[in-house]
């Protein structure tokens, strides 16, 4: 028994020793996927000064402008990359989709709280000549463009709260360092992309949107201030006046979402005088990427008329 115990374990020993052979093996591979990815955020963007601070955005698409704030953690490119796969860019619409502070180029001292991440946005369409755009809030979207049409109403057309964080929430902190999560992405994104695909077998744009979203997650150690701030800001977040807000408003929610509660989105709704709630059975918080084939025309058909 021993000596068959003594095999036991150098047996373990010999199978853990492959097991980091055959990741030491991911490392050259690992470090040019992510070096093409940090080449492409910086490629496919601008930085541009305003009268609140810097911002990082891209844009596309020609029409009506609708202000895309991404989730968390995110940035701009997790806006891009999806509208560029589901074609919503090229629906008549103009996609402007900056990075919230804190996230890629975007200094978190251009805006740490929903109130000043509204105001720099304001100044940022300012920078662009725009008017008046639709604001779209994506989960921890949210806040911030819930706040823009409250403090600029004659400015804000319509409002999307698309499975948007709007009342206090607590999320916890990641316990990894930013450079192991950028290899788990990079381990796990192809299997990743397939489990999405597998749930929509007749969507044959599923692997770009899901890869839109698994690649949204790094190179993290350019996200995590944002993700942090995110989450101190929304476990702290004051109830907003949402009674107050005049513009039309679509809310999207997903009845199985245990990210953000429903219960959040009924209750804006409640709160928003005119508003209109659509809920997505059987949809979790990952309905953005799985139901934008129902999700894309409710938005287009509410931001043409909302101008």
């Amino acid at each position: 028994m021993i000596r068959r115990l003594s095999w036991i374990g150098w047996g373990a020993a010999g199978l853990i020793a492959l097991g980091l052979v055959a990741l030491v093996a991911q490392v050259p591979g690992f470090l040019a996927w992510r070096g093409a990815l940090e080449r492409r955020l910086v490629a496919d963007s601008r930085v541009i000064p305003t009268a609140l601070g810097e911002v990082e955005f891209a844009e596309t698409g020609q029409g009506a402008p609708i202000l895309m704030l991404h989730g968390t953690p995110g940035g701009y490119d997790q806006i891009l990359r999806h509208v560029e796969a589901t074609g919503l860019s090229r629906s008549g619409v103009r996609v402007i989709a900056p990075s919230r502070p804190g996230y890629l180029r975007t200094p978190l001292a251009s805006g740490r709280s929903p109130e000043a991440q509204a105001r720099l946005f304001a100044a940022l369409l300012d920078r662009l000549g725009v008017r008046r755009a639709v604001i779209l809030g994506v989960s921890g979207g949210g806040p911030a463009a819930a706040q823009f049409a409250l403090q600029y109403p004659d400015r804000c057309a319509g409002l999307v709260l698309e499975e948007a964080v709007t009342r206090r929430i607590k999320a916890d902190s990641s316990p990894l360092p930013p450079s192991l999560v950028d290899f788990l992405v990079y381990l796990f994104r192809d299997r990743a992309i397939a489990d999405l695909q597998a749930k929509a077998p007749g969507d044959p744009n599923m692997s770009r949107i899901g890869a839109a979203v698994i690649d949204s997650l790094a190179p993290m150690g350019r996200r995590a201030a944002g993700n942090e701030n995110d989450r101190m800001q929304f476990a702290k977040l004051a109830e907003m006046p949402l009674d107050r807000i005049r513009c039309p408003t679509l809310i999207l929610h997903g009845a199985e979402d245990r990210d953000v509660p429903l219960a959040d989105s009924v209750d804006a709704h409640r709160r928003i005088s005119g508003s209109r709630l659509i809920v997505l059975q059987g949809a979790d918080h990952s309905m953005v990427a799985l139901r934008s084939k129902e999700l894309n025309p409710l938005i287009l058909e509410f931001a043409r008329q909302s101008f």
